[in-house]
């Protein structure tokens, strides 16, 4: 037997003998603290060679190479050995006390971190971070990083090794560290260590919004019809808000004035009968930002279903896990608004759960809400890590439903994602074409957007859209249960679908018009009728505004020259039948939930709509019975906002302070502050407007 079997051998024995110290303070300090100083060290001594494992079992049992080492003598290799020894067992018990630490910051407890999911920040950054922490002046010296490692022949892994295996980086970290405690530069043994905080994914800069042309304004001699899909959704709206509490000011292809004023609740009158479930409240009135205009406003009120009339559901969670949902007010807020829509729900409702990120799964078969502890268990052992295979996750989940489907029940997919679609079917074209053939299987799919810095708002619309569904976006708790609280029967159960407006204006009156807002939502004249044509859906108790700006005849505002050959008869008249007192015709088309055909409201807007915005002399809208109500007056506030933040060219000098006047005059009952909060906003937006220019 040569000396260096002999070596191993006895270096063997010592480690099987060795007691287990008890790992204190101070073990783990200088674990870490020599953990440090090694990686310092790679910015001195590059294309070293690296054990793909653990490196300390190969510096332990590897022949010398050193003459130095050749020479010395076994009594000073015994005490070399000896520490070595006791230091790997030192560092095996800080290991499994730092070990969790890691796992619950990065990964979530319980679960062990998969290296092919793993994203390149989640391992980066922690190691990042050891880096940046200052260390002994000595250390950084050229001449002693190589006495070191001469001492230490390790190098540092590869940042490829590194990302895709933090085992791989932990066994390097217990090398290295081990590899230090023969070295002359043992000092850094009593240097603190400063704790590494919870490493989240973070991104800027690729929130993606649909980039769409404000309306324009319109003649009615060329183009009298104006049609449109409606929109409920309200995710631009709290979007907004979370830019302007952070202090600036939002892209303006984020915001989308109908969201905006479809965000707040109105008390518009509404149907009496489910069969025909909602009806239009018209109100005209003078614009606040054009002298010589007037503003058209139409709300519809739908149908309320009372808590006796509420159906089964046969809800399917599709809960975006990546990597990028690996964020505060990602997946952890994921869970809390999950848990907050479950108290709306019937103990005999049935709940599934799938997940994706890198791969579909199934965390949940479907399980009756009345069984909430397990399904809140389930959702409490979901983690962030991996890429984002959407189109999968989808896929699954509308297998999960059809295969509960319930045909007397509201069966729909809830998708909880920041958007990052970024593996397998990725295009908004091919997702959409994707969630087409699945609605048509009577399952519906609504969108909820979490975090910021890569929401894929235009992918989410587009899902929303095409899967008869809502979308909005929640950035914090109050949100979560605004959405799935209180709004849970509008967000859940439909009262209609594929719901159009069209409103003809009739030339004798009016002279031109732009639809405010709307702008993705816009249809063909000829959308109208074709009921093969996709379109918005509006569930119980909805409230949908739509509001135009209209120029009468004759006015000074007029902004286009009437057309020099136009015929004097335009409009398209009954027998015996005169006009002058129609501003517009009113049409809304729609389905009821499970009919393929649509029906037809019809309503003329006439003068005798007409009310007062700001009535001069009146104290109370008692005394002014033409005055337009609180909900007119706030909605039409809100639009101007909107259209302020989009630095609409339309809006002469009406600013931030008419936009606070107006929305105070029209707050009226508020509560939950959800009017108040729109007024701080409002001087939000001046002050971060102010100081941007």
């Amino acid at each position: 037997m040569n000396d260096h079997d002999k070596h191993d051998k006895d270096l063997k024995k010592i480690l099987r003998s060795a007691e287990t110290p008890e790992a204190d303070d101070e073990a783990r300090k200088a674990a870490l603290n020599l953990a440090m100083a090694e990686y310092k060290k790679q910015d001195y001594k590059k294309n070293r060679s690296f054990f793909q494992g653990l490196p300390f079992i190969s510096r332990l049992t590897r022949k010398p190479t050193d003459t130095r080492r050749e020479n010395m003598s076994f009594s000073n290799k015994k005490i070399v050995y000896g520490g070595l020894a006791m230091a790997s067992v030192a560092l095996l018990a800080v290991g499994v006390a730092f070990y969790p630490s890691y796992e619950d910051g990065m990964m979530g407890a319980g679960t062990a971190p998969q290296p092919q999911e793993m994203e390149i920040a989640q391992v980066e950054q922690p190691l990042d971070r050891w880096r940046e922490i200052q260390l002994d002046d000595r250390l950084a010296k050229p001449e002693v990083m190589e006495e070191s490692l001469d001492m230490a022949d390790v190098a540092a892994p590869p940042v490829a090794t590194r990302q895709a295996s933090p085992e791989i980086a932990e066994g390097f970290v217990a090398s290295q560290a081990m590899n230090r405690a023969v070295s002359p530069q043992a000092k850094i043994l009593s240097m603190p260590v400063e704790p590494v905080p919870p490493q989240y994914y973070q991104d800027e800069g690729r929130d993606n919004f649909k980039d769409v042309e404000v309306s324009q304004i319109k003649q009615v001699s060329g183009e009298p019809v104006s049609t449109f899909s409606i929109d409920v959704d309200t995710a631009s709206y709290s979007f907004v808000r979370k830019q302007l509490e952070m202090g600036r000011m939002p892209d303006p292809d984020a915001v989308r004035v109908e969201e905006m004023i479809n965000y707040f609740d109105y008390a518009y009158q509404g149907p009496e009968s489910r069969e025909i479930p909602f009806k239009a409240n018209v109100a005209v009135t003078e614009s606040p930002w054009a002298e010589g205009k007037k503003l058209m406003h139409v709300g519809i009120k739908g149908y309320d279903i009372h808590d006796n009339e509420q159906p089964n559901s046969n809800l399917v969670f599709l809960l975006d896990v990546s990597g990028s949902m690996n964020a505060p007010d990602k997946l952890p807020l994921v869970k809390q608004s999950m848990e907050m829509l479950l108290t709306t729900l019937k103990p005999e409702d049935t709940i599934s759960i799938v997940t994706y990120a890198g791969a579909a799964g199934t965390a949940l078969e479907p399980t009756k809400v009345s069984e909430k502890d397990k399904i809140m268990a389930a959702m409490d052992n979901l983690n962030a890590g991996g890429s984002t295979a959407g189109a999968q996750g989808i896929e699954r989940a509308y297998d999960l439903a059809e295969a509960n489907f319930d045909d007397e029940a509201v069966n729909r997919v809830i998708l909880a994602t920041d958007g990052d679609f970024n593996v397998g079917v990725s295009s908004p074209e091919d997702l959409k074409e994707l969630i087409e053939k699945k609605r048509e299987s009577g399952i519906f799919l609504s969108v909820l957007g979490f975090g910021q810095g890569n929401l894929n708002d235009h992918l989410m619309q587009e899902l929303a859209q095409n899967g008869n569904g809502v979308a909005a976006y929640i950035d914090n708790a109050q949100e979560a249960r605004k959405v799935l609280v209180e709004e849970a029967t509008s967000q859940l159960f439909p009262i209609a679908k594929d719901v159009k407006i069209q409103v003809e204006f009739n030339p004798e009156t009016v002279a031109e018009y732009r639809l405010i807002g709307y702008e993705t939502r816009a249809l063909n004249r000829e959308d109208f009728n074709n009921d093969k044509v996709d379109a918005g859906d509006i569930g119980a108790g909805h409230t949908v505004t739509a509001i135009y700006e209209i120029t009468p005849v004759g006015s000074d505002a007029v902004a286009i020259d009437p057309p020099r050959y136009a015929s004097d008869d335009m409009a398209v008249k009954a027998d015996d039948v005169e006009f002058d007192n129609e501003y517009a015709f009113l049409k809304i088309r729609y389905k009821l939930p499970k009919e393929s055909k649509s029906k037809l409201i019809t309503t003329p807007v006439t003068a005798d709509m007409d009310a007062q915005l700001d009535p001069v002399g009146c104290g109370t809208e008692d005394r002014c019975p033409d005055a337009v109500s609180d909900d007119v007056r706030f909605s039409i506030a809100v639009a101007g906002f909107g259209q302020l933040l989009k630095d609409d060219k339309y809006l002469n000098d009406f600013d931030y302070d008419d936009a606070v006047l107006l929305a105070k005059k029209g707050k009226g009952a508020d509560d939950y502050g959800y009017r108040s909060e729109l007024i701080q906003l409002i001087r939000a937006a001046k002050t971060a407007d102010q100081m941007e220019r």
